[in-house]
C-alpha cells in the first residue's frame, strides 16, 4: 500500500520495517499531496531502474529499424522483457514506501532522515519515562478512531483534526529531549552553581508532561464515545439479525398441523402391515402371542391405536384387519 492510499483511505498509523526491527508510525499531516507524488516518482525512477527503462527503449528502436527480422524479432524481446522489468521494480518500490524503510547499511531511509518530517515513529519516544507511555496511547488512540466503524459517522475533518492535535502533542514531546537530559544532568549535581537550573528546567518539562496528559485524556473521551457507538451499531445489527432469523422460524400453527399429521401415521401403517400379514398368512406378531406378558403389550398397543386385536386361524380375517 502506498503513501498515498493511506491518505485518503486508511489510518495515518500503520506499521512499518526499519532496520532496528518493526515499528509503528504516524504520518506527518502537514505533507501535501504533491510531496506524496514526489516521492513516488523518485523512488520509482530509482537511477539504476531508469538506465534499465532507456536501454529496453532502445532496444525496442533497434527492432524498429533492423533489416534481418530475427534480429529485429529478437532486440523487441529483449527490448519488451527488459521495459516491463523496470516497469514492475519500480512499482515494487513505491508500493513499499510506507512498510519498509530498509535500504542497506550504507544509505538511510530518505523519508526518515529527518525525524518527523515524513512521520514520527513510535519507538522515537522511547526513553521518555512516563511520557513514553503517554505517545504510545496517542499512537494507539488516532489508529483507532480512524479504523472505528463509528468513523462513518463523524465529519471526516473531525478525525483529521484529531490526527493533527495528537502530532502537535507529538512534537510538543519532542522538543522535550534537551530538556529532559538537562534537567537529568544538573539533578545528578544539586549542589553546585548550576543547581538552580534544575530546579527550573524540571518544572518546565513537568508543565508539559501535564498539557500532554490532558491532550491524551481529551482523546480518550473522543475514544469513549465512539465505542459506545459502535456499542450500539452493534447492538442495532444484532436486533435485526435476531428478528430476521426467528422470523425464520416455524410457527404454532405450522407445528400444530404437523403433529395432528403425524398423529394418524401410526394408525394407517398397522392397517397395511395386518393386511400384508393376512394376505401373506405370516403368523401373528410377537404382541399377539397369549403369554402374559404379550398380551399386557397387546392391550396397550390396542389402547393405543383404536384397533381391536382378535386372534383367528390362519387364513381367516380378523376383526378390524384390513384397510381403514
Amino acid at each position: 500500500m502506498t503513501q498515498q492510499n493511506l491518505r485518503t483511505t486508511g489510518s495515518p498509523v500503520h506499521p512499518a520495517v526499519f532496520p532496528d526491527g518493526p515499528d509503528s508510525v504516524l504520518r506527518n499531516p502537514d505533507v501535501s499531496e504533491t510531496q506524496w507524488h514526489r516521492e513516488l516518482v523518485r523512488v520509482a525512477l530509482y537511477p539504476w531502474l531508469f538506465l534499465t527503462e532507456l536501454a529496453g527503449i532502445l532496444l525496442l528502436v533497434l527492432a524498429g529499424v533492423l533489416v534481418d527480422g530475427a534480429a529485429s524479432v529478437l532486440a523487441l524481446s529483449a527490448g519488451i522483457l527488459t521495459v516491463s522489468g523496470s516497469v514492475l521494480a519500480g512499482w515494487h518500490r513505491a508500493s513499499r514506501i510506507a512498510s519498509d524503510h530498509r535500504h542497506g547499511p550504507a544509505r538511510r531511509c530518505r523519508l526518515d532522515r529527518v525525524r518527523g518530517e515524513f512521520f514520527l515513529r513510535s519507538r522515537d519516544f522511547s526513553g521518555l519515562g512516563t511520557a513514553s507511555a503517554a505517545a504510545g496511547t496517542l499512537f494507539a488512540g488516532v489508529d483507532e478512531l480512524y479504523r472505528s466503524p463509528a468513523r462513518d459517522w463523524i465529519d471526516p475533518a473531525l478525525c483529521a483534526e484529531v490526527h493533527r492535535v495528537a502530532w502537535q502533542a507529538l512534537c510538543c514531546l519532542d522538543r522535550t529531549r534537551g530538556a529532559r537530559g538537562l534537567a537529568a544532568e544538573l539533578a545528578a549535581d544539586p549542589a553546585s552553581a548550576v543547581g538552580d537550573l534544575a530546579i527550573a528546567a524540571r518544572p518546565a518539562v513537568t508543565a508539559i508532561d501535564d498539557a500532554l496528559e490532558e491532550v491524551v485524556g481529551h482523546i480518550h473521551a473522543c475514544l469513549v464515545l465512539t465505542r459506545a457507538w459502535e456499542a450500539k451499531l452493534r447492538h442495532t445489527d444484532l436486533t435485526a439479525q435476531a428478528e430476521h432469523t426467528l422470523s425464520a422460524l416455524p410457527g404454532p400453527d405450522q407445528l400444530r398441523r404437523l403433529s395432528e399429521a403425524a398423529k394418524t401415521l401410526p394408525q394407517a401403517v398397522f392397517a397395511y402391515i395386518t393386511a400384508a400379514r393376512d394376505v401373506t398368512d405370516a403368523g401373528p406378531f410377537p404382541w399377539e402371542q397369549p403369554t402374559p406378558p404379550q398380551s399386557r403389550r397387546r392391550r396397550a398397543l390396542r389402547s393405543h391405536l383404536g384397533t381391536p386385536f382378535v386372534r383367528t386361524s390362519p387364513g381367516h380375517a380378523r376383526a378390524g384387519d384390513g384397510l381403514p
